[in-house]
C-alpha cells in the first residue's frame, strides 16, 4: 500500500515538475519590449554586427603586415643590383610603391573603412530595429481602428435591421448597411493579416522566432520636431557619413598612386594617365558624395518638418469629420436622414482617422532618418536589416 502511495504522489510530482517546464518555455515565447529594449537586444544579437567586428580584426591583420613590410623595406634600403636584374620592371616599381608606403596606406585605409563599416552596421542596425518597433505599433493601431469600424457596422447593421422590421426604413437602408458590414470586415481582416506580417517583420528584424509573442509597451505618439540648426547638420553629416569618409580614402590613395607613378613613368605613357584618371575620378565622387550627403540631409529635414505639419492638419479634419458624423448620425436617429448619409460620414471619419495614423507613423520614421543623418549615416543595400518602409503609407 505505501508503495503504491509513493507511485502516485510521484507521479504526480513529475507531472507538476512537467507542466512547470512547459509553461516556463511558453513564458519565454512572450517577450515585452520598449523601443529601447528593441534596439539594445538586437545591437546584442546581430549577425551582421558581429561580422562586421570580424572585418575590423582582418583590416587590422592586414595593416600590421602591409606596415611590416614597409619597415623591412625601408631598413634594408632598397633592391641590390642582383635582385633588380632578376624582376621585371613592372615588379620593381611595385617594390618601389612599397618602399614608399603606398601599400602601408591602402592597408590604413581598408582599416579606417572597418572600423567605420562597423559603426554604419550598428547604426543600420538600430534604424532598422527602430522602424519595424513603428511599423508594428502602426499595425497595431490600425488594426484597433478597423476593428472599432467593424464594430460599428454591427450595430448599424442590426439597428436597421429592426427599424426595418418596424417598418421605419426602407429596404435600401438595409443593403446599404450589409454593404458597409462586408467593407468592414474585409478592412478589419486585412488589417489582422498586415499586423501579423508587421510581428513577424519586427521577430526577424530582432533575430527572434518569426512566431515570437511580442508585447510592445511605447505607443505611437509624436513630439515637436527637435531643434536643429541645418546648416550645422550638414557641417556635422560632411565630417561623419561613411559615403564621404571613404570617398575621401580613396581620393588620398589614388593621390598618392598618382604622385608615385609620375616620379617613376613618363607622364605620356599609359600606366600614368591611369593613374591621373583613376585619382581625378575619386576625385569626383567625392564631391559627388558630398553633393548627396547634404542633399540628404536637407531633404531629411523638411520630410520631417512636412510630416508634422500633416498631423496638425489632420487632427483638425478629424476633429470636423467626428462632428459631422454625429450630426448625421443624429439626424438619422430622428428620420430626418438615410443609413447611406450616415455610412457616408462614418467612412469619412474613418478615412481620416487611418490618415492621421499614418501620419504620424510616419513623422516618427522622418524623425529618426533626420537625427541619423548627421552621423555615420546607414548602409545603402542593408538586406533584411534595412529600414522598413511605412506599412500601408
Amino acid at each position: 500500500m505505501k508503495r503504491k502511495l509513493f507511485a502516485v504522489v510521484l507521479c504526480l510530482i513529475t507531472a507538476c515538475a512537467l507542466f512547470t517546464f512547459a509553461g516556463a518555455d511558453e513564458a519565454e515565447d512572450t517577450m515585452t519590449l520598449t523601443l529601447q529594449q528593441s534596439v539594445d537586444y538586437a545591437l546584442e544579437n546581430s549577425a551582421a554586427i558581429k561580422l562586421s567586428h570580424t572585418a575590423v580584426e582582418k583590416a587590422e591583420v592586414g595593416y600590421k603586415e602591409a606596415k611590416s613590410a614597409y619597415d623591412k623595406a625601408d631598413k634594408a634600403g632598397g633592391l641590390s643590383r642582383e635582385d633588380r636584374m632578376l624582376m621585371s620592371s613592372q615588379m620593381i616599381f611595385e617594390n618601389y610603391k612599397m618602399t614608399e608606403g603606398y601599400y602601408k596606406e591602402m592597408a590604413d585605409m581598408g582599416r579606417t573603412l572597418a572600423e567605420k563599416g562597423r559603426e554604419q552596421t550598428i547604426e543600420t542596425v538600430k534604424m532598422a530595429v527602430q522602424s519595424a518597433y513603428f511599423n508594428l505599433l502602426f499595425a497595431q493601431d490600425k488594426a484597433e481602428i478597423q476593428r472599432s469600424i467593424l464594430d460599428s457596422a454591427k450595430k448599424d447593421m442590426d439597428i436597421a435591421g429592426k427599424k426595418y422590421e418596424l417598418g421605419m426604413v426602407s429596404q435600401v437602408d438595409v443593403l446599404s448597411s450589409e454593404a458597409a458590414l462586408e467593407s468592414a470586415k474585409l478592412g478589419y481582416n486585412t488589417a489582422t493579416r498586415d499586423l501579423e506580417y508587421q510581428r513577424m517583420s519586427f521577430n526577424k528584424t530582432l533575430g527572434l522566432p518569426l512566431k515570437t509573442e511580442v508585447g510592445l509597451t511605447d505607443s505611437l505618439t509624436f513630439e515637436e520636431p527637435p531643434g536643429a540648426d541645418i546648416e550645422e547638420e550638414v557641417t556635422l553629416a560632411l565630417q561623419n557619413r561613411y559615403e564621404v569618409i571613404a570617398a575621401k580614402e580613396q581620393y588620398r590613395v589614388n593621390e598618392l598612386n598618382h604622385k608615385l607613378t609620375l616620379g617613376w613613368y613618363p607622364e605620356n605613357t599609359f600606366v600614368t594617365r591611369q593613374a591621373r584618371y583613376d585619382m581625378e575620378s575619386t576625385h569626383q565622387s567625392l564631391v559627388n558624395a558630398e553633393q548627396d550627403v547634404e542633399l540628404s540631409v536637407r531633404k531629411a529635414y523638411m520630410d520631417m518638418q512636412s510630416a508634422y505639419d500633416s498631423i496638425g492638419v489632420l487632427s483638425k479634419n478629424v476633429e470636423r469629420l467626428q462632428k459631422a458624423y454625429d450630426i448625421a448620425r443624429l439626424r438619422y436617429d430622428t428620420g430626418m436622414a438615410t443609413s447611406q448619409e450616415v455610412v457616408n460620414a462614418l467612412n469619412a471619419l474613418n478615412d481620416i482617422k487611418l490618415q492621421h495614423l499614418q501620419a504620424v507613423h510616419g513623422y516618427n520614421l522622418a524623425r529618426i532618418q533626420f537625427e541619423a543623418s548627421s552621423g555615420i549615416g546607414i548602409a545603402a543595400a542593408a538586406g533584411g536589416a534595412g529600414v522598413a518602409a511605412p506599412g500601408g503609407f
